[in-house]
Order: structure tokens, then sequence, then C-alpha cells
């Protein structure tokens, strides 16, 4: 079976790379050489890999009604707490890291991401109503949390059912069950632990 929607390819950790080169620029206090790094990450290979993948899944890799497969529960037995609450997304986190949990990726929290858009506005594009205008580094190492038996199959929003994902395979995934789209249960195989942060060490620095 698949881990995950797509197999990563190697400009994403290149992306990355990018990425964490100019939160340390940043840091650093040399803005150029930021700005430099994060238009690196901004990637047209990296983004032609993801889009439109992780809007639309190509419907001939979904099997309709796969044997012995969970079903949809009426709306009246889901999980109130659709979201996640708050106290499980930081277990969940420090559980899994900064990684996506099927395809294996680094991610960025999407506050970091706004950090970045308010720091380097011209480097940084973030148009959430056009992907086409998204940075693709970021778009791509968005982090998510993904209900692992769909939130609408009757899956709880804890930290048993709950993972770290990139964009793609929480998106891609969308509401379909693992037996559908051919995927195996990430949760079988033991979080990887990692020193990336996320770039949450950009949070240290006021803006400006």
């Amino acid at each position: 079976m698949r881990t995950s929607i797509k197999d990563p390819i190697p400009e994403i950790f290149e992306v990355w790379e990018a990425l964490s080169a100019a939160a340390d620029a940043h840091l650093a206090g040399d803005a150029a050489a930021a700005e430099k790094w994060l238009r690196r990450g901004d990637d047209l290979t990296v983004w032609s890999w993801l889009n439109p993948a992780w809007i639309d899944v190509d419907q001939h890799v979904v099997e309709a009604r796969p044997e012995g497969d969970t079903h949809p529960v009426p709306k009246s037995e889901r999980d109130p707490d659709r979201s996640i609450r708050a106290a499980v997304r930081r277990q969940v986190l420090q559980r899994d890291g900064y990684r996506c949990r099927y395809c294996g990726i680094p991610v960025v929290p999407a506050e970091i991401r706004k950090l970045l858009v308010s720091l380097y506005p011209t480097a940084v594009l973030w148009d959430a109503a056009d992907p086409a205008r998204q940075h693709a580094g970021l778009q791509c190492l968005w982090m998510q949390y993904d209900h692992v038996l769909p939130h609408s199959h009757g899956g709880r929003s804890n930290s048993e059912n709950v993972v770290i994902t990139c964009a793609i395979c929480n998106f891609g995934k969308h509401g379909f069950t693992l037996r559908q789209l051919g995927l195996s249960d990430p949760r079988l195989r033991n979080p990887i632990p990692v020193s990336w942060d996320g770039l949450e060490r950009l949070r240290s620095v006021p803006a400006g």
C-alpha cells in the first residue's frame, strides 16, 4: 500500500532548506538575505507538483466502497469537536513533531507563514482565494491536522485519531478513507523524531 497521496520530490527538501536559511538570515538581522532565500523557496517545480493534486484528488484512484470499510454516520453521531481542541493539537504536535505522518516532509504552521507574509510581503505572496498566488514552499509545507478515520465516518478529534500532515496529505485525502485511497495507516508507523522546529524560532524576534 502507498503511504501518501503523492511521493515527495527532491525539490521539496530544497525548498525546506531555503526556508530554514531564510529564518536564520532573519534572526541574524540580514533581511536582504532572508528575502533572497524566501524567493528561492517559491519554487515553480514544487508548485506544479502540488497543484492541483491537493485540491482535487484523482478520482480514478478512489475505490467507491472497499470491502469491510467504514461508512458515513449521521451528523448526530459525529464528534461535535470537528475543528480539534487546542489541547489536542498541542498533544499531537508534541508527539509527531513538525513532520507529516504520511509522506514525511517537514511542515510549517500557518501562524509562521502569516508572520513571514507580514515581514516580507513582496517575497511571500499569499492570496487565500487563489492558490496560483501563494508561495509554493509555504503552500507545500503547510502544517495540517488530519482525522485518520474521517470525521464524517465517526472519527474522533482526539490524539488517537489525529496526526500531523502536510497540505496535500490532508486536503488531498479529503473525506476519503484510507481503504478508498489505498493508503496504509500512519499510526502503525512510529513518529520519527526530528530536530526541525517548523520555523517557530522566528517568533523570538518582534516584527519590524
